[in-house]
């Protein structure tokens, strides 16, 4: 199953479909604002084999600039089910998530979209990352040991949940 409802923290054991799910929205991306878009990239948990994740489908979006993200369309994203979160201010990244739009009910979120500037500093940060815990598996379980400790402290706040996570990714970034 992929998906957990808005706000919820549930951690998963890896699937070995996830790397499939994340080349069929690569390929979905591609065709519908591929001209705009420099690169895209499989990141977060799902992306390290074998470790615990939220069952979401994390993507890094290149563009040549952040203010490019105009051309991707917010009509032609929500057309796909992509919306853009408007309380999620970060600099330097404008995130999407994936859901169907049902007005006032409950919804699944399945697929996060972070677009960044290509090759910038939150397009290296994601995929040194990944890359990192990938390479080194003590790496990658200390991790889920965290993710599992703070799931549980956080079963219905994701916010805190993330931030959470923080200090612990800077350290490996470093």
């Amino acid at each position: 199953m992929l998906g957990l409802s808005k706000g919820e923290v549930k951690l998963v054991n890896y699937n070995p479909e996830w790397p499939q799910l994340f080349q069929q929205e690569k390929q979905l991306l591609q065709n519908m604002v591929g001209e705009h878009v420099l690169g895209i990239e499989h990141i977060g948990s799902t992306a390290i084999k074998g470790l615990k994740a939220k069952p979401i489908i994390d993507l890094v979006v290149g563009l040549k600039s952040l203010e490019d993200v105009q051309l991707l369309g917010l009509k032609r994203m929500s057309e796909a089910d992509y919306y853009m979160l408007q309380k999620q201010e970060i600099e330097g990244k404008i995130v999407f998530a994936k859901f169907p739009y049902i007005k006032d009910e409950d919804y699944t979120k399945t697929h996060f979209l972070h677009v960044v500037e290509y090759n910038g500093d939150w397009w290296n940060a994601h995929i040194q990352f990944r890359d990192r815990l990938n390479a080194n598996q003590d790496l990658a379980k200390e991790y889920e040991a965290l993710k599992l400790k703070l799931a549980e402290e956080h079963p219905k706040d994701v916010t805190a949940y993330a931030e959470s996570k923080e200090m612990f990714i800077k350290s490996v970034l470093k």
